[in-house]
Formats: C-alpha cells, sequence, structure tokens
C-alpha cells in the first residue's frame, strides 16, 4: 500500500467516493505524537466550487458541528480549509452515501424495499427537527441543501445527515450560478433564485429523496403542471404497484411551491411517522443492515481488510528534527514556523495530495532543490545555535531572564554538534495508536461474544454437575444388590447404554429385580471381576465420547455416525417479486439455514451468487418462514444443524 498523502494535519488513507461536492476519504488526524482519530473527511473540490468563497461563508461555522449532538446527525469534529480547498471532517462512519446506495440498488437490479425506504426518510426528516430544536447565538439551525451525497447510511443501518456547517454556503454558490445537475433534483426552485433559506425548503428535499427511494427514479424536471400527475402514475420499484395513497398526499405537500408546502421537517416527521403506524410498516435498522450487507458484501469486505493493511503501514517521520531549545532563536523560531504543509513533503516522504484544483504558487517550488534548501536551513540554524550557545552559554552561565529560551540540562562538550531530536512519532507508536483506534470499534462485539460464550460454559458446567449425580446414584446402586450380569445385555452397543442413562426414566429408583439393560450400567460403573468380566468393563469405555451431543447442541452435518439432518416439513411458498415477474425473469436461490431442536429457523444466509430483481430478498423471507423435522441423533437426542435449501422462482404462464 502506497504511503498516505498529507492534507494539512491529516494522513489520506482512502479515497472513498468523488462526487459533484468532492472528494471523501478515510484519514487520520495527525496530533502532536501521534494519530488522534480516525475521521471522515468530506473536501469540497468539486467541479466548479470556488472553494475562497466557500470558505469566506462558512469559516465561522465550526460552532455548529459543536452544537449539533443527535443520533442522526453526523458527529462534527472539525472544519477547515488547506490551501483553497475547504474541508469539513467527522467521526468515521463505515458505510454508503445515500447516493450511492440508489446507484448500487439499480446496478445490481435490488431495488429498495418500501420499509428501508420510509425509515431513511423518516430518520433524515428526524435529524433536521432535532437541528431546528438546537441554536447557535439565538438562532435555530436550518440546512437548506438536503442531497443524498450528505447522508450516509451505514453498515449497521443507521441514517446519518451530514453539511450542516456547510450548507448555506453551498446554498449561496448554487444561487450565485454554480450548477450541478445531479444535485438539482433534490434542491427547492428557490435554492437558485436566491431567496432567503425559509424551513419548508428542507421539505422538497425530503419529497425527492423519498420519491427516488419508492419508485427508484429521480424526480424529473419540474414542468408547469407541477408533480401532482407524475406521482400519481408512480409505482414501488420493489413491488410495481402503485404508491400508496397516504404517500402520494405526503409526496403532493412536499413537491409543491413553498407557500402550499408543508411548513417544516418536524411537521413532516410527524406526517411521516403517523403515516408508517396507520400503514402497518415494521423498518427496522437491523433489515436494512441486511440488505446494505447484501448489496456492498465485496465492499465491506475489502473495508475491512484495507482497515487491517493501514495497521500495519509505515508512517513517515516527522518533517523537521527538533533543534534544541539552546540553539533556537527567535528569528529561527520564526522562520521554521512559517515553513508551509507543502515545503515539507520532500522530507517527510508524503507526496502531495491529488486534489482536483490549481496548486498555490509557493507549492510549485522544484522538487529536486527542495530538499536542498531544507539542508541549507537546518545547517544555518544548527550553526546559530551552536554559536550563541558557544558566546553566550559559556560567559553568562547564569539563570536568563524571564521570556529567554532554557538550554537543556545535558549541555554538549564544546566544539560538538548537537545531535537533533526526533520531532514527531516513532513508526512503533503510530503503529501502536492505530491498533488502538481500530481496536475500540471490536470491544462491543467482543463483550457480546463473551457474554454468550460465558452463558455456555455456564450451561455445561450444570450438565456436568448433573451427570456427576446422577453417575453417583447409579454407582452405589449395585453394592446393596448385584444379579449376575447376563452375557447377552453386553453385547448392546455403548451408544444405547448412554441413551438409558440420558433418558428421564433412570431417575425413578430401580426396582428390587433390575432388568438386564440397567446391569449394564452397573457393570460398568463398578469394578469388573478379575477374569471373564474384563471385556465387559471394556466394552462401555466410548461412552462418555457419545455423551458430549447434550440436547440443543449445534452439531455439522458428519461429525458422527447416525446423525440425521434436518427435513423440511412445511411448503415453501416464497413472494414473486413483482419487477422480476413483469421482466418474466426466474431464478434459483440457495440458502442456508440453521435450525434448532424444535425444527424453527434461527438464521438464514444466500449462499452463492446474488440473482437480484429481489429474489434474494424473498428466498430469504420464504426460508425463514419454513419449518422442519430437527437434526437428531441416533439415540434420538434433537440438536441444532445448519442446511441448504434451494427456492426456485418461474415466471407464471
Amino acid at each position: 500500500m502506497n504511503i498516505p498523502e498529507e492534507f494539512g494535519k491529516y494522513l489520506l488513507l482512502k479515497k472513498l467516493t468523488e462526487d459533484p461536492l468532492g472528494e471523501t476519504f478515510r484519514a487520520g488526524r495527525m496530533g502532536k505524537e501521534d494519530i488522534d482519530q480516525v475521521v471522515l473527511l468530506r473536501v469540497f473540490n468539486g467541479k466548479g466550487i470556488d472553494g475562497e468563497k466557500l470558505w469566506e461563508k462558512v469559516s465561522g461555522r465550526a460552532v455548529v458541528q459543536q452544537a449539533l449532538r443527535s443520533p442522526n446527525i453526523g458527529s462534527g469534529t472539525d472544519l477547515g480549509k488547506v490551501r483553497s480547498f475547504p474541508y469539513a471532517a467527522y467521526d468515521y462512519i463505515s458505510g454508503k452515501s445515500l447516493a450511492i446506495l440508489l446507484a448500487q440498488a439499480a446496478k445490481q437490479m435490488s431495488p429498495i424495499p418500501t420499509d428501508h425506504a420510509l425509515l431513511i426518510a423518516e430518520r433524515i426528516s428526524l435529524a433536521l427537527a432535532a437541528a431546528y430544536e438546537t441554536r447557535v447565538q439565538d438562532e435555530r439551525i436550518q440546512h437548506g441543501f438536503v442531497v443524498p451525497h450528505l447522508v450516509m447510511v451505514s453498515n449497521e443501518g443507521e441514517t446519518r445527515l451530514l453539511g450542516f456547517e456547510v450548507a448555506p454556503g453551498l446554498r449561496a454558490l448554487a444561487a450565485e450560478g454554480w450548477n450541478a445537475p445531479e444535485l438539482r433534483p433534490y434542491l427547492a426552485p428557490e435554492t437558485f433564485d436566491g431567496s432567503p433559506l425559509a424551513k419548508s425548503d428542507d421539505v422538497w428535499s425530503l419529497g425527492a429523496i423519498l420519491f427516488e427511494l419508492l419508485t427508484g427514479e429521480s424526480l424529473p424536471a419540474p414542468t408547469p403542471e407541477g408533480y401532482a400527475a407524475r406521482i400519481d402514475h408512480a409505482t414501488l420499484s420493489n413491488e410495481g404497484t402503485p404508491l400508496p395513497p397516504a404517500i402520494v398526499g405526503l409526496l403532493k405537500k412536499s413537491l409543491v411551491p413553498r407557500d402550499q408546502r408543508i411548513g417544516d421537517a418536524a411537521t413532516w416527521h410527524k406526517t411521516l411517522s403517523k403515516l408508517m403506524i396507520d400503514g402497518q410498516y415494521s423498518p427496522t435498522t437491523f433489515n436494512l443492515a441486511f440488505f446494505m450487507h447484501n448489496l456492498f458484501r465485496d465492499e465491506i469486505e475489502r473495508e475491512s481488510q484495507e482497515i487491517q493493511a493501514e495497521k500495519k503501514l509505515e508512517f513517515p517521520k516527522a518533517a523537521l528534527a527538533a533543534v534544541p531549545a539552546a540553539a533556537m532563536s527567535a528569528a529561527g523560531a520564526a522562520a521554521a514556523g512559517a515553513r508551509t504543509a507543502g515545503d515539507m513533503r520532500e522530507s517527510t516522504g508524503v507526496r502531495d495530495i491529488t486534489l482536483s484544483g490549481t496548486r498555490p504558487a509557493a507549492a510549485s517550488v522544484p522538487a529536486s532543490k527542495t530538499p536542498l534548501y531544507a539542508g541549507i536551513a537546518v545547517a544555518v540554524l544548527l550553526a546559530a545555535g551552536v554559536g550563541a550557545w558557544l558566546i553566550y552559554g559559556r560567559s553568562h552561565p547564569a539563570t536568563p531572564a524571564s521570556g529567554t529560551l532554557v538550554a537543556p540540562v545535558a549541555t554538549p562538550p564544546a566544539g560538538a554538534t548537537p545531535a537533533p531530536t526526533p520531532a514527531g512519532p516513532s513508526q512503533e507508536q503510530l503503529k501502536a495508536q492505530i491498533q488502538q483506534i481500530m481496536d475500540a470499534s471490536n470491544k462491543d462485539y467482543e463483550a457480546k461474544m463473551k457474554a454468550q460464550y460465558d452463558a455456555q460454559i455456564k450451561q455445561l458446567q450444570q450438565q456436568l454437575q448433573d451427570a456427576k449425580k446422577r453417575d453417583e446414584t447409579q454407582a452405589s446402586a449395585p453394592k446393596q444388590e448385584r444379579p449376575a450380569p447376563a452375557p447377552a445385555p453386553v453385547q448392546e452397543p455403548p451408544g444405547e447404554t448412554r441413551a438409558a442413562a440420558k433418558s428421564p426414566e433412570p431417575a425413578v429408583p430401580p426396582p428390587s429385580n433390575p432388568t438386564p439393560a440397567p446391569a449394564v450400567e452397573k457393570v460398568a460403573a463398578t469394578p469388573p471381576p478379575p477374569a471373564a468380566a474384563t471385556t465387559q468393563a471394556a466394552a462401555p469405555a466410548p461412552a462418555p465420547a457419545r455423551a458430549q451431543i447434550q440436547y440443543g447442541d449445534l452439531v455439522a452435518p458428519g461429525t458422527a455416525a447416525g446423525i440425521t439432518s434436518p427435513k423440511m416439513t412445511s411448503r415453501l411458498d416464497p413472494r414473486y417479486p413483482s419487477q422480476a415477474q413483469r421482466m418474466n425473469k426466474s431464478a434459483q436461490v440457495d440458502i442456508k439455514v440453521l435450525v434448532d431442536e424444535k425444527g424453527r429457523v434461527l438464521d438464514a444466509q444466500r449462499v452463492g451468487p446474488q440473482a437480484g430483481f429481489g429474489f434474494d430478498e424473498a428466498a430469504l423471507e420464504a426460508a425463514k418462514r419454513a419449518s422442519f423435522q430437527p437434526a437428531s441423533t441416533k439415540d434420538g437426542v434433537r440438536v441444532k444443524m445448519w442446511t441448504t435449501i434451494r427456492v426456485s422462482f418461474q415466471p407464471h404462464g
């Protein structure tokens, strides 16, 4: 992997996206000694964006990031500018922008289910409502530039809205003539005529986003008649049926002129929430996360591998070795502080960032001469420092006056050049910090797994206690009465012997004349006779191995002889996707299901290639509704087991 690029105080670890607003990166923010935080860094260097004008309008809005704290709003950590490129940094979100989600769903012909569409729109409106309840300097926070490119959907199914700090500046650029055709459908018409921001402007954006989530089509160019007719004829992309009347009514009150529009995002959110309750929709972040993993399975796995590789990166050392305090004059300190980040790229080994736009003249010094200039500057500073120490340090050993720099305790010998000390962290320190940051994201998962293992261990320990008590009870019985062992029961398989011990009947006290079958248990538990009974004692020896399979254990097929796999007892009735039916598509989807000891499906996963057209989701839903005869051992002990079923889809007629 290449050395990360430098962008101000950030190291760009991975470029994630490029869109009309600019570029997005996974980046590490460098502190004094190590990386403080891994962030989602959005650089606003899109085509036609005047970075200087944008920065003039948003440079004082870092306070907005500090004020906004909501689960549905991206947590901002920094707002700044490097050269002519404004940027905003957020806590890192592992996921995709809504624009990429929409594009990927269309590419894979996997329409977004209605429940997911409503959930995403509801969370965006909730973010806008929460922001409006927040005040900064007695003013409520509004957005005004809600587009899918500023909405993040995480791999865990959470939705977060970004861009509150830069939205007013982007809106001003649009009013001054900046035009991005990809963004225009989501912005209210008032955005482009210079009208002041109104509360209902974000309502238009919510309507446009919901329309595309449900239909799979972006809002077309406006007509004099408006969008009412288009909304009436729109269909749900995942079902092929007309939009429900309640949703039609909400869209018609959103995509209209300002004076006819729903007044604000909070009212829109209440309307949508009531619509979801009345319509008995049941969206969950879990199901949305499942959809995300199906849609971006390869990308999610690749991101995980990249993060692991980033932990092993060899980061460059600090740009300039620290000069001992006694050798740093005031003029030298000022000169060192005046150096720009671009001047130090060659000495650090960090490459210049490949962002679009024109590089400033100060950064156009030929690369071949820059190291020479840097070396000369360092040599001059060192020489001046040593000279100052030789002249003033020896003749004036008294304590320096206030405001002067104090020499270090370890004074170098006369005539020797002080060895420079590194000004930044070592590679090992950087690696350790990266490891610490990335490992923090796994703590919750590890805690959950530990709780599961602890519960299983506790259950097994209880079973062990019960087994010990049972064996002690059975072992003490032969001491009182022990009939002569019959030779025939000795030939019984050990498995049957253990089955008799595990069944409920042995809990009852044995009768006065025990049958031959329990007698085998007693012989195995007591010392064998010295001669002929030797073979009888050896026969039950394998029994403890079979006792490891308990009721409800998870067993892999083929791990023990005589285990039967689950058998389906219900009829699969998958829902045929309406879009696939219209296109006369057929498919076969293999689903791996985990069947418990009662024949219920605990989990279902698609295996093999993705079919698309909604087949994968329909197959998973059908598999989860199926019922089975559970897997069992030869002795009839029911266990959990994975099995694979095939769901076939054939067009009717």
